[in-house]
This record gives structure tokens, C-alpha cells and sequence, in this order.
């Protein structure tokens, strides 16, 4: 799903798994022509603007923060902010 439409960049070598949400903005590709590019898992929610960039795993039902800029890989069902993103700690098991 894509929500409020515009300026999303996907790079056409890209992975992108099913029942993703991207936000404007969103950009999910190469750090230097030619490098490796991103995997994105099932289920992950694009916050608006956030870039996606070089040889990143996303896992799926990851969370990525608003603005972030993801240059390392996310563990499945973790949320990621920051520039440069970080995994934020578990508050607890059941989280």
C-alpha cells in the first residue's frame, strides 16, 4: 500500500516483500551506482521519508521511524529510527 502518493523511489533491483505500507518520501536503493541495494521483508511499514539504503535485510513486520535513514539491517518485528537509524531496545519478552 502506498500511502499520500509521491517522490517514493524504489531501485529496480529492490526487494520488496507483500503487505508493505510506503509514505511519501520513501526511498529504497543503492549507496553508490552499482552497489547492492536493499531486502525488505513482509509486512514492513515505511514512516514518511525514510531512506533505505546499500546491502540492508529488513525483516519482516519491521517498524521504520519517520526520516530515519536505515544503513544497516533490522531484525524482523523491530522498530529502527534515528539518523542513522538504530534498533530501539524491547521494553519487555512480550513486546
Amino acid at each position: 500500500m502506498i500511502h499520500h502518493f509521491g517522490g517514493i523511489i524504489i531501485h529496480p533491483r529492490a526487494e520488496i516483500g507483500s503487505d508493505c505500507v510506503l509514505r511519501h518520501g520513501v526511498t529504497v536503493g543503492e549507496r553508490v551506482a552499482g552497489g547492492p541495494v536493499p531486502v525488505i521483508g513482509d509486512g514492513v511499514v515505511f514512516g514518511a521519508y525514510v531512506q533505505v539504503l546499500g546491502s540492508v535485510n529488513v525483516g519482516d513486520r519491521a517498524l521504520l521511524g519517520s526520516m530515519s535513514v536505515v544503513l544497516d539491517d533490522v531484525p524482523p518485528g523491530r522498530t529502527a529510527v534515528g539518523i542513522p537509524a538504530r534498533v530501539l531496545e524491547r521494553r519487555n519478552a512480550a513486546d
